[in-house]
């Protein structure tokens, strides 16, 4: 991340900081009926929580040291559960807000009781969500078992086995042991193939070189494939690409690999592709998304599979022909109470989704965590899926 983009994301992320940080405070003294000493010592903890929010990425982004240093660790664990906590808290009690506004006065003594009981009740319930969330988060990766029925999945490619791996975010909290677990794990599923769909890093080349290292153990018969996400934009997306190729692993940007296997009477192939991020655009022009390249190919193949980060891409690989896309992006909300909000909001936000006739969607819930160490609800995610074909007649 360049030093102009560092100091526009330090304002930006200050100013949401503060500014949430006080509103939760505003919230909360609503519902709490602390003293005027308690509300000034909530008011110094909430101000003193949002510097930290605010110091802990810049440093890291600023100074680029070698991830995992003692005092790093204790700032961004530190910050990182602070930014989670308070964020659930203001969505909590922001609704609250709303419930009361919109339902019917109550008398003073039901008022004084939602205001001071359940105030405090939902504050403790909405902490001991947040400590769960962080013992599902830093308990690893879940696999899940994914059958696909792709009717144009060609014999010879019948039971094919993909482990996807995405949104691993290593950096400033996800290092090289959580990275270790994933690789047993996804060695453990005996994949045909493994592919990569983003957002693999949050930080430089030369902070997470050591932390990235486990990849290198990654084998599968097919082959090892990576696609990029936003997040390697903020990362320094060239140096990433190349350091990928070290570790055995392809880089799909708008291109594609043919995989072949003997058939019962002639070689038979499946296209897999790739594309750049769906944003990828306003970091650099020549990363611009491009779907019916990615599925350019001068042989006949029998169905196309693709790698794109986020599953708004999904309307380009339905008219380029594509029978699946793999994607991730958007770790399914994360963490309750936001998993509700990313439900709503998002038309793919977990899960298979056949998308038309042809085409079908799978997104990654993810296989790391973003920011706050919680996966409340939503626990991390290594994707085992097996290809298998419709017999029809």
């Amino acid at each position: 991340m360049s030093h102009a983009n560092l100091i526009r994301f330090a304002l930006f992320f200050t100013t949401i900081s503060f500014l949430v940080s006080w509103l939760t405070y505003r919230l909360l003294r609503r519902r709490l009926g602390l003293t005027p000493v308690g509300n000034r010592r909530m008011l110094a903890f909430f101000m003193a929580s949002a510097g930290l929010m605010t110091l802990g990425p810049f440093l890291y982004r600023w100074l680029e040291a070698p991830a995992g240093s003692l005092p790093d660790l204790v700032l961004q664990w530190t910050q990182f559960s602070l930014l989670g906590w308070i964020g659930s808290v203001f969505i909590v009690f922001l609704f609250v807000e709303v419930i009361q506004s919109a339902s019917k006065r109550f008398d003073p003594q039901k008022r004084i009781f939602l205001t001071e009981g359940v105030g405090r009740t939902l504050l403790a319930g909405t902490t001991l969500t947040s400590v769960a969330g962080f013992f599902e988060a830093t308990s690893g990766a879940e696999v899940v078992q994914v059958p696909v029925t792709l009717e144009r999945l060609p014999q010879a490619f019948e039971g094919l086995k993909i482990v996807q791996l995405s949104d691993v975010h290593v950096g400033p909290l996800i290092h090289k042991g959580y990275l270790d677990r994933v690789v047993d794990q996804a060695l453990a599923e005996k994949p045909d193939l493994i592919v990569i769909t983003g957002d693999l890093v949050d930080g430089s080349v030369n902070q997470l070189r050591d932390q990235i290292a486990p990849l290198g153990r990654l084998k599968a018969p097919e082959g090892i494939y990576f696609c990029t996400g936003n997040h390697e934009y903020y990362s320094g997306v060239h140096d990433w690409v190349a350091h990928l190729g070290t570790l055995g692993i392809t880089v799909l940007g708008n291109s594609n690999r043919v995989l072949r296997r003997p058939g019962k009477n002639d070689e038979e192939r499946i296209l897999l592709a790739g594309v750049y991020d769906h944003q990828a655009a306003r970091f650099e022009p020549a990363h611009a998304t491009d779907p019916v390249q990615a599925a350019s190919c001068a042989e006949d193949v029998a169905c196309k599979i693709l790698l794109a980060h986020n599953p708004f891409s999904i309307e380009g690989a339905c008219k380029s022909g594509f029978d699946l896309q793999l994607s991730g992006h958007t770790h399914a909300g994360q963490f309750y109470p936001y998993s509700f909000i990313v439900k709503l909001v998002l038309k793919y936000s977990e899960g298979l989704y056949r998308v038309n006739e042809k085409t079908q969607l799978y997104v990654n819930r993810g296989t790391g965590f973003w920011g706050p160490p919680n996966r409340f609800g939503k626990r991390s995610e290594i994707t085992s899926i097996t290809l298998n074909r419709r017999i029809t007649g």
